[in-house]
């Protein structure tokens, strides 16, 4: 293929951000045709200090060309909004910008491929059930529940017993969907001990609390005398403390 061709290719993609990865795999196939891939992948050659020396002098005047090629090349396949915010860098300088600018997405598009995958893999699994009960192997809804939770990671290991103690009742597809969810707040940082399981339970829901529960205990300094209905106490057989009479 000619140099021609290859620079069409990336002209026709050019980069408008989204789509630097794909535009930057382009841009290494063309410079490694032409030759120009070291201006990117080394460090900038130093400007020879000895004109005299005339080998020295000449390599370096190759380089510079390369160097400008190799710029041109970049900024020529990019958006005019990215030409404005670039031209005035090295080539160096404009890769290690843009994978700041862009290179975060790459943990993004890892991330969707991760949890595709981890999909793919229990629906096929769901799949292979399917297939043995319509054969006659019919495994139970149990044993095939226990088989997806012995195929998971210890990762999910709170999300196991929990599923378990609730006695979570809910068929393969919804198990998950639940499995998927727990799978996004593990990468999302959110699971931080606190297993969330949403889903029909079998036991009665009710509210546990870790407060102690308070026992009686007798009254302090003897047993107290009983109050009027009034709530003061009963004086009817109390002695006066003036005449020493009882009853008033």
């Amino acid at each position: 293929m000619s140099s021609l061709s290859l620079r069409s290719i990336l002209a026709d993609g050019k980069l408008v951000g989204d789509n630097f990865h794909d535009w930057y795999r382009t841009l290494r196939i063309v410079l490694m045709h032409e030759k120009l891939i070291d201006v990117i992948d080394k460090p900038p050659v130093p400007e020879p200090s000895n004109n005299d020396d005339v080998e020295v002098v000449g390599a370096y005047k190759k380089y510079l060309e390369d160097f400008m090629s190799t710029k041109c090349l970049i900024l020529a396949s990019m958006s005019s909004e990215l030409q404005r915010q670039h031209e005035d860098m090295d080539p160096t300088d404009i890769i290690a910008h843009l994978k700041k600018m862009y290179g975060a997405q790459s943990r993004t598009v890892r991330y969707q491929l991760s949890k595709t995958l981890f999909r793919s893999m229990l629906n096929n699994m769901i799949s292979l059930m399917e297939q043995l009960e319509k054969l006659g192997c019919k495994l139970g809804k149990e044993l095939s529940q226990d088989l997806i939770l012995q195929s998971l990671p210890d990762s999910f290991s709170p999300f196991i017993v929990n599923f378990n103690m609730n006695k979570m009742d809910c068929d393969l597809h919804e198990m998950l969907n639940m499995l998927v969810d727990y799978q996004n707040q593990i990468d999302s940082g959110k699971n931080q001990g606190t297993v969330l399981v949403v889903g029909k339970s079998n036991k009665k829901k009710g509210k546990w609390s870790n407060k102690p529960i308070k026992k009686p205990f007798a009254p302090k300094g003897g047993v107290t005398k009983p109050k009027d209905k009034k709530g003061g106490v009963d004086q009817s057989n109390a002695e006066c403390f003036f005449c020493k009479q009882k009853g008033h």
